[in-house]
Parts: structure tokens; C-alpha cells; sequence
């Protein structure tokens, strides 16, 4: 088995990561330029290893390195020996894991892991690698990390929309309780009516970052319920991420000014694509009421007519998403102490990169 950890601040792509990430699955957020974007305007560093046989990769973990130098304001350098541990987690949507293996097994990887990926990660971080914090574990996987010495908790639920069995937005709407379904239609026939709010479909290529991002960070303020909240939406990051061919802009803009008023991005996949941004202004700052459902109805009518059978609807509100039809898949995230151990397994392409 030979193992590359890199740093996408530094490294170049590896020459088989377009086939990793055809094969794995890996939406945009995982295209290098994003990740070198993202590890560049993050608040640790971002290590990426990879796992493969000859030139066939086999394995691939997502991570931030965290130590008690992490702020939320300041890059922190790893330091070999410093004492810290790994947040592995996907690199862009929180709803997805940060790892995939070929040969993932009943648990979806986790076994792998924990067996393969940490003492990996110990012979590069060296003694100061003191635990894990391995997010979105499916109910599958939860074996695999309960223990001694093992704190495992349940997290927010993910929130899936199925729509294969429906050939509109019409059927979808219609399989909502009626109290739902009727509020929905009075939403749609108002946006109908309303010559001044346009709605538009559009490449990720044709949106303009810096607009996208200013109406993202009026929900980002709202989610500071976490002990080290995400960063602001840079602009240089979403100008790479909208750049990827797999993804599409809903835009909401005000005809009178051509001001966008709200906007959401999609990341295509041909089995699960995921709705990975909302923001919209509030109606006191030039927003309009229910953008929200109107998105989710936006949303449902381009994966039924690009033939795909669900979408990710992420985290939060999940009690509402249900309402709108979507199940909630149980997930758990797992701090996992890590001991010291003989077993090292050296980086095969040369020094490590992201010490």
C-alpha cells in the first residue's frame, strides 16, 4: 500500500485525481482548485491523503489539522509534535463524509479508517497526534467507533428528498400533507405573478462569485452555534467552486435593479447531487418572504427533469425539510483518542507535506 498525504496549499494534483474522483464519486468540492482554494483561506491546515495500489487509488480522507493555536481569525501551522488532533470531515458540504474507500466493507469505511488512515496520520503529525473527530457516521458505522475511551453522540440528521417516483414538481407537491401542499401553491402562484423578482438556472461559471458571496454571509451570521464556527464565504473559493462544470446557480434577482436577492447552488451527481449554499436577503433588506420553498420547489423540478433520483438537503431545519417530503437520515460523529503505536507507516512519494 503506498500513501501520499498532501497539502493542497503546496502540491500540485496528483496525476490520478480525476480518475479518484470519477471513481469515488467526489462532486466539485473535491477538485483540486478548490481544495488548494480552500486550504489556503482556511483556518488550519488541510491535509489530503490518499491511499493506493501501484497507480490505483484505493482510499481517500479529507481532514483539518486542529491544535490549540486554532483560531477562527488566524492561520495555525501544524508543527510536528504539536498537540492537536484531525477533523475529518468532507472539504465542502458538511452533509457528506470526509473519506472514501474502495473497499469500504458493511460500516462504510469507518473500520478502514481507523485501522488504515490513523496510523498513517501518526507517523506524519508524529506523538502530538492525540485524537479524531470523525463526522457523519452512518448508522452502519456506529459499531465501528463505540468503545472504551470513545465518545460517540448523534448529530443532525442529513435530509434527503427522493423524487424518482414523481414526473413534476406538480406530483411532488401533491404528495404533501394538504396543509403543505396549499401553502406551497399560493408561494408558486405569487413568485408567478411577481414581475419583480426574476428566477434563473443558470452554469456555475455565469454567476458572479462576489455577489454570490455577499448574500451568502447574511445566513452564515446566523449560524454561529458551534464552538469554532465556519468561516466566511470567500470570495476567491466560491469564484473556483463555481468555476466546476457540475455546478449550477439558482439565481433570485429584483428586475427593478438586477440586485440578487437570493441564490442557491447545486452540485451535480448522477445518483445523489447536493443543494450546497442558501442565502437570501431578509425583506427588510430588499428580500422577499418564502424564498426559501420556492428554492426547494426549484430544486425538486430540475432533478426530476435531469433524471436524478434524490437530493441532498443538508442539515438544519430538518423538521421543515420533512415536511417538504424529505427523509432524515440519522448520522453521528465519534472523538476517537488516538494512542501511541509502533505501527508507522512512511509517506511513499517523499517527506511529508503537511507538517
Amino acid at each position: 500500500m503506498v500513501i501520499d498525504v498532501f497539502d493542497p496549499r503546496h502540491d500540485a494534483e496528483p496525476a490520478y485525481w480525476t480518475a479518484l474522483r470519477e471513481r469515488a464519486g467526489l462532486r466539485a468540492d473535491w477538485s483540486w482548485a478548490v481544495l488548494a482554494t480552500q486550504a489556503w483561506a482556511a483556518r488550519t491546515p488541510q491535509p489530503v491523503t490518499v491511499l493506493r495500489e501501484g497507480t490505483e487509488p484505493r482510499g481517500v480522507v479529507s481532514a483539518a489539522w486542529v491544535t490549540g493555536r486554532t483560531r477562527r481569525y488566524r492561520f495555525a501551522g501544524p508543527g510536528r509534535g504539536r498537540f492537536g488532533g484531525l477533523d475529518v470531515r468532507g472539504p465542502g458540504a458538511g452533509s457528506q463524509p470526509g473519506w472514501w474507500f474502495a473497499d469500504a466493507g458493511d460500516d462504510g469505511g469507518v473500520t478502514r479508517l481507523l485501522e488504515t488512515y490513523v496510523p498513517v496520520m501518526r507517523a506524519e503529525l508524529g506523538p502530538g497526534f492525540r485524537g479524531m473527530l470523525v463526522r457523519q457516521i452512518g448508522e452502519p458505522g456506529v459499531s465501528a467507533v463505540d468503545g472504551r475511551f470513545r465518545l460517540v453522540r448523534r448529530t443532525e440528521d442529513v435530509a434527503v428528498l427522493d423524487v424518482a417516483g414523481f414526473g413534476s414538481r406538480d406530483d411532488w407537491m401533491n404528495s404533501l400533507a394538504r396543509k403543505r401542499k396549499q401553502n406551497l401553491r399560493k408561494i408558486f402562484r405569487t413568485f408567478d405573478a411577481d414581475p419583480s423578482v426574476e428566477v434563473r438556472f443558470v452554469p456555475g461559471k455565469e454567476a458572479d462569485p462576489v455577489a454570490v458571496a455577499e448574500v451568502l454571509r447574511h445566513n452564515e451570521r446566523k449560524h454561529h452555534d458551534v464552538p469554532i464556527v465556519p468561516l466566511p464565504h470567500f470570495t476567491g473559493y466560491l469564484t473556483a467552486l463555481l468555476r466546476q462544470p457540475d455546478v449550477s446557480v439558482i439565481e433570485y434577482r429584483d428586475t427593478r435593479t438586477g440586485r440578487l436577492i437570493a441564490v442557491a447552488t447545486l452540485l451535480d451527481h448522477p445518483e445523489l447531487p447536493i443543494a450546497r449554499h442558501w442565502g437570501a436577503l431578509p425583506p427588510s433588506a430588499g428580500g422577499r418572504p418564502n424564498l426559501y420553498f420556492h428554492f426547494y420547489g426549484e430544486a425538486v423540478r430540475w432533478a426530476i427533469a435531469n433524471g436524478r433520483a434524490s437530493v441532498v438537503f443538508g442539515k438544519k431545519m430538518t423538521e421543515m425539510k420533512a415536511t417538504l417530503g424529505a427523509r432524515l437520515v440519522p448520522q453521528y460523529a465519534a472523538a476517537v483518542p488516538v494512542l501511541a503505536s509502533r505501527r508507522l507507516t512512511r509517506r511513499a512519494s517523499g517527506e511529508p507535506s503537511c507538517r
